[in-house]
């Protein structure tokens, strides 16, 4: 059995982990922050302890227990919470590193609960550098991506379609969204797009290309005609 005063130790440093993991995802204003970090990687560290202390508690009465089984079963279920935490807007998807935090931080509850201090200190240390250092270094080398939505309505022609496609194929730009409504009645074509890069310049390239094409009437960057 686990010493009384190790329980104390184990738990005490799971709640300061978690509160240095939390305190940083406060600072950068994400959803699991403070509160949730220390509940989260307390609740593991305990489901760990309990882990032990149960499949030893047994063993003189000739039952033998497997320590790691509620800590799989955090493993599994952890995965819920860290599902939550991801949010879709279309094609872009927010919420990942949150996730993989909470996922982490779980099993640095369970490495405490089960008495490896160092390996959890070492792993609280390096996810704070990598959510706070490696992300600045990441703002200042990749631009962040930009997403533009447009609306065209043009003169419906056989080619009209792929001349708004090339536009695309030949900035090299990543075109999402491609939907389109016909006006029989006035020979009129309604297309909305979405589309993105991390260049600005080739943004404004395509705004500019779009604004070119034969038989367009009206063009909309922002916002689309139609859902």
């Amino acid at each position: 059995m686990i010493p009384q005063s190790e329980v104390f130790l184990r738990i005490g440093l799971a709640a300061l982990l978690g509160a240095i993991i939390g305190l940083e995802r406060e600072f950068d204003n994400q959803p699991a922050g403070l509160r949730t970090n220390i509940i989260l990687v307390l609740g593991s560290c305990l489901a760990m302890i309990l882990s032990i202390q149960i499949s030893q508690q047994f063993v003189p009465l000739g039952i033998q227990g497997d320590p790691a089984r509620l800590a799989a079963q955090v493993v599994t279920g952890i995965g819920f919470l860290g599902a939550g935490a991801i949010l879709h807007s279309g094609f872009n998807i927010k919420g990942l590193t949150t996730a993989a935090t909470i996922w982490t931080m779980a099993i640095v509850g369970l490495a405490v609960g089960s008495g490896h201090l160092y390996e959890a200190v070492t792993v609280t240390i390096l996810l704070v550098l990598a959510l706070s250092l490696v992300e600045r270094w990441e703002l200042k080398t990749f631009k962040a991506v930009r997403t533009i939505t447009a609306g065209l309505v043009m003169v419906n022609s056989p080619a009209c379609l792929d001349e708004v496609r090339n536009v695309f194929t030949k900035a090299e730009v990543r075109l999402d969204k491609f939907s389109y409504e016909m006006d029989l009645e006035n020979n009129e074509i309604t297309i909305n797009l979405e589309y993105r890069s991390r260049k600005p310049e080739l943004l404004e390239s395509v705004r500019k290309e779009l604004s070119f094409l034969n038989g367009l009437k009206r063009i909309k960057v922002g916002s689309a005609f139609f859902n």
